[in-house]
C-alpha cells in the first residue's frame, strides 16, 4: 500500500457538521520533509484534478494531502464580510489537518483555493509554514462577477482548443473538465454563489497579516493566465516580501504541465 496508485484510490473520509468529507493522503516510503504538502483545490477542482501533480510530488518524497469539498452549504458563520462558503472550505481544511494530526504544512493553493488556504491560515496560522499561491483568486483589483465569469468561460474554451491541438495534454485537460462539470452539476446555485464570493474577496490584508506572523508567501503566476491576470494585481508589487515567480502557460498549466510547477515548489520548500 506504499505505492501512489493504491493510496490515491483508497477512500478516506472525515465527518464534518454531519457530512462526509473525502480527502486524499498519500505518503511515500522515504520522505524528504516531515512537513506535508497540502494542495488547496480551486473552483471546480478536486484531488483528481491534481493527480499528476500529486504523483510527481509523491515521487519526489513529499507526503501530499488534498480535499474534495462538499456541494452543500453547511451554514457556518459568516465572518469579516467574507462569504461563509469560503470560510466553510477553510474550516474543512483545518478539520482535515486536525483529523490527521497535522501540526505544520506547506500549502500549494490554486485559483479559489488561495482564498480558502489564506483564510485557514488566518484562523490558525501556526499550522502553516509556507503558502504557495498559484494563479490565485482574491487578489484582482476592482473585480466584478460578470467580468470574472467572462474570463473563466474564455479559459474553458481555450482549454478545449488546447486539448484538441495538443494530444499529449488531452487526458489531463479532459480529466479537469470532467471534474469541473461534475462540481457544477452537483449544486449549480452554490457554484454561482462561490463565483460571486471569489469576485468580492480581496486577500491583501490577510497576506500582510500572515507575513507578520512569519509565514512565507510565494505567488506563481502564469504569464498567459486569463482568469486571474497578473496585470490586474498591481497592488501586490508594493508588497516586496512576496516571492513572485512567473512561468509560461495558462491557468490550467499546474495540472496540464505539472512538471514545471514541481521544480518551482521543490526549490521553494527544499533549501
Amino acid at each position: 500500500m506504499n505505492d501512489f496508485d493504491s493510496q490515491f484510490k483508497t477512500k478516506k473520509q472525515i465527518r464534518f457538521f454531519g457530512r462526509s468529507i473525502s480527502f486524499m493522503d498519500v505518503v511515500p516510503t522515504n520522505l524528504v520533509s516531515e512537513i506535508p504538502i497540502f494542495i488547496a483545490p480551486g473552483w471546480g477542482e478536486t484531488p483528481r484534478t491534481f493527480k499528476d501533480l500529486s504523483r510527481l510530488l509523491f515521487d519526489a518524497g513529499f507526503r501530499v494531502i488534498s480535499v474534495a469539498y462538499p456541494r452543500q452549504d453547511l451554514k457556518l458563520i459568516t465572518k469579516n464580510n467574507i462569504s461563509k462558503l469560503e470560510f466553510q472550505k477553510a474550516e474543512i481544511i483545518l478539520a482535515v489537518f486536525e483529523f490527521l494530526g497535522i501540526t505544520k504544512t506547506n500549502t500549494v493553493a490554486h485559483s479559489e483555493g488561495a482564498i480558502n488556504a489564506v483564510i485557514a491560515a488566518h484562523i490558525q496560522s501556526t499550522l502553516f509554514a509556507n503558502i504557495i499561491l498559484v494563479g490565485p483568486g482574491g487578489l484582482v483589483n476592482n473585480e466584478g462577477f460578470i467580468e470574472l465569469v467572462g474570463r473563466y468561460i474564455g479559459y474553458l474554451i481555450r482549454g478545449g482548443v488546447r486539448a484538441i491541438k495538443e494530444p499529449s495534454l488531452r487526458s489531463k485537460l479532459v480529466r479537469s473538465g470532467i471534474e469541473t462539470f461534475k462540481y457544477f452539476l452537483m449544486n449549480p446555485v452554490m457554484s454561482l454563489l462561490e463565483g460571486s464570493a471569489i469576485s468580492k474577496t480581496h486577500l491583501e490584508a490577510f497576506l500582510i497579516e500572515l507575513h507578520d506572523r512569519n509565514i512565507s508567501i510565494c505567488i506563481i503566476q502564469g504569464l498567459d493566465d486569463i482568469v486571474f491576470p497578473i496585470e490586474k494585481m498591481k497592488n501586490l508589487t508594493d508588497l516586496k516580501w512576496i516571492d513572485f515567480k512567473h512561468v509560461s502557460g495558462d491557468h490550467h498549466d499546474i495540472y496540464a504541465c505539472p512538471q514545471n510547477y514541481v521544480l518551482l515548489i521543490k526549490d521553494k520548500l527544499i533549501k
